[in-house]
């Protein structure tokens, strides 16, 4: 696919990824994400993918050169958050949960009204899929609900 030049990327995530190919695999066909376009290196085998989740929601996999200063635990204390768009989480988590070998957690209905499932990617990032829960309320009574699931929480 030809890039579209006049698209701006206002903000996007850039994660280094031991095997691209695998990587960019992984994403496109377990989660869903669209291959926007690779970078060739010089020897021709691309070194960087251009995913895409949403429009403005891209992220960007870039091989680890054989000389790269990589901490050993990627993304520690990151989690890169996605709105499950095309899909529901249920959806995104049965198909992870298909492919095998991936640590996932959830999907799990959260006191934010939000339903959440969490995978780990098989570089080791945290990826967390959201969708809301359809409930109607105001600001008020969610932080209110919130505050009491919460204090539940705590006393048990």
């Amino acid at each position: 696919m030809e890039p579209d030049l006049d698209y701006q990327m206002p903000s996007y995530t850039t994660l280094m990824v031991n095997d691209l190919n695998l990587s960019t695999r992984w994403y496109c066909d377990i989660l869903g994400f669209t291959l926007i376009s690779q970078m060739p290196g010089p020897n021709g085998d691309p070194i960087m993918s251009h995913l895409r989740w949403a429009p403005h929601a891209d992220l960007i996999l870039m091989a680890e050169g054989p000389n790269a200063l990589i901490a050993t635990i990627k993304g520690a204390g990151v989690t890169l958050n996605f709105t499950a768009l095309r899909e529901s989480v249920d959806a995104i988590a049965e198909r992870v949960r298909r492919a095998g070998n991936v640590q996932i957690s959830g999907p799990h209905n959260r006191p934010w009204q939000a339903r959440e499932v969490i995978v780990i990617d098989p570089n080791g990032y945290r990826l967390n899929f959201t969708e809301p829960l359809h409930v109607s309320m105001d600001g008020d009574e969610l932080m209110n609900q919130v505050a009491e699931q919460l204090k539940e929480i705590t006393l048990n």
